[in-house]
């Protein structure tokens, strides 16, 4: 009888159908906006993933939050050095055992200047192993060259940033950087240019490079693993031997020639000397890919536990934190316009809270008369609840099926777009819908809020209402 009633009430009053209307239009809004930036997020965080970040970067714990871009905090006259990834083996060994982590690459990072013979520019230098990273990386695909073999140097370059420099696969170009009164330059033989399944200016400032040709530019010292060292027992003996303070205790002077026996070292040894500094654990970072994306955050949770307990300095990051800035602009966008459609949602609650006080003083005869004829104050109180909850639902409950209707017909007219910055900020150059059942729900609740929290005021002044004043027309 009570939601009769109420029903009844509201059908019978035009506002209620304006307030309705007005919610449901604050609801689509919020599922189509939620729609697209699902959809620019998965797409952005797809050809991310698949470019450079991975699922998963370990990076060193440092003062300020660290991109696989470096640390992009603004400096003045002085070029940030980046920490190194330590301990670099126990977390490698760690990761490689996981049953989670599919994948593993390593990763120095720098910033310096890219020149070839006629043009040069500041590009971002990505240290890695050639053959590995291509693996780990899905969407990059060489479309003339190689990649370089581990130990030689190379340069690979995105179409778009070789045609910027007009180089060609076997040009050199040169790495500079600039500290006070001295300049540290290397040459580098660009071996390959490739392209990205998704165009992205994020992705057309990334070099990629061998990792010793970073660490040189950089300044880095190059550290080998002493475990990863194999030579045989006479080679050992002779370091060993080697004192220097007796080795000239017995000398005298004279013109002697001194025979000494003959000390060979293997082919082997020799190359194990040298292949230590290509087993460097000079490292920033380190990227993983997961054999299962829905683990990102399980894992990230259960490894920086497993890095705490271990005390040491490093931490796991989603593919947003290592993006760099781009990822974080998104963020910030969608933040932006989330908060704009809770203002005007809240802007809706004064509308609806204005007019359900009008609507009571409207109704002043009305539940005077209820209340002459026995209708108690709580009898009150759960009649307006019940107008007010009945409006917040059936406004909610439209403005989703609106959101979900607007949000198919954004995405079957294929809006297209040209401009860099949106082809960047959208993750690619058409725009896509993706509704979520949690951005349903999240919508829907914010109607039902508005719901709970607009009857309270117009219901104070309902049941304050004095019957024979009532009846009488007087409030």
């Amino acid at each position: 009888m009570l939601l009769y009633l109420a029903f009844k009430n509201i059908i019978s009053r035009k506002s209620s159908f304006v307030i309705i209307l007005f919610i449901a239009f604050a609801v689509m809004m919020l599922v189509v906006t939620n729609s697209i930036f699902d959809s620019t997020e998965q797409g952005v965080q797809e050809t991310f993933v698949s470019s450079f970040t991975g699922d998963i970067v370990i990076r060193p714990q440092y003062k300020s939050p660290l991109s696989l871009f470096g640390d992009e905090t603004p400096v003045t006259g002085k070029l940030t050095e980046l920490p190194n990834l330590i301990p670099y083996n126990e977390i490698y060994d760690y990761l490689s055992k996981s049953p989670f982590v599919s994948d593993l690459v390593p990763q120095v990072s720098g910033l310096s200047q890219l020149s070839s013979d006629s043009e040069d520019t500041k590009c971002y230098m990505f240290g890695v192993p050639a053959i590995k990273y291509l693996e780990v990386m899905k969407s990059i695909k060489i479309i003339d060259g190689k990649a370089w073999a581990d130990g030689e140097k190379g340069i690979m370059l995105s179409q778009k940033y070789a045609q910027e420099l007009n180089a060609n696969v076997g040009d050199t170009l040169q790495f500079a950087i600039s500290e006070g009164f001295s300049s540290r330059i290397r040459a580098v033989p660009l071996t390959a240019i490739y392209e990205y399944s998704v165009e992205n200016t994020t992705l057309d400032k990334i070099v990629l490079t061998n990792p010793e040709t970073v660490r040189a530019i950089m300044d880095m010292s190059d550290l080998s693993a002493a475990d990863k060292i194999e030579i045989s027992e006479s080679a050992e003996n002779m370091l060993s031997d080697s004192d220097l303070d007796d080795l000239f205790s017995d000398a005298e002077d004279m013109s002697e020639v001194v025979h000494t026996e003959e000390i060979k070292i293997s082919q082997d040894d020799i190359d194990a000397l040298q292949n230590s500094y290509t087993n460097s654990t000079s490292w920033n970072f380190l990227i993983c890919r997961l054999k299962d994306s829905k683990d990102t955050n399980k894992v990230i949770k259960a490894l920086n536990s497993f890095f705490k307990a271990k005390d040491w300095p490093c931490e796991a990051v989603n593919w947003r934190s290592s993006a760099g800035s781009t990822a974080f602009y998104l963020f910030i966008l969608r933040l932006i316009l989330n908060i704009g459609i809770i203002i005007i949602l809240g802007a809706g609650f004064i509308v609806v809270n204005n007019t359900l006080v009008i609507n009571v003083l409207d109704r002043i005869r009305e539940i005077g008369t209820m209340r002459a004829i026995g209708a108690n104050k709580r009898y009150i109180t759960k009649e307006c609840a019940s107008e007010t909850m009945i409006m917040a639902f059936a406004a909610g409950v439209l403005g989703c099926l609106l959101g979900v209707l607007a949000s198919y017909i954004i995405s079957n007219i294929h809006v297209s777009f040209s401009n860099s910055f949106l082809i960047q900020l959208f993750g690619g150059t058409v725009l896509h819908t993706s509704v979520k059942f949690s951005n349903i729900l999240m919508a829907f609740s914010m109607s039902i809020f508005i719901g709970l929290i607009a009857w309270i005021y117009p219901l104070i002044n309902a049941i304050r209402v004095n019957p024979v004043e009532a009846m009488q027309g007087v409030k």
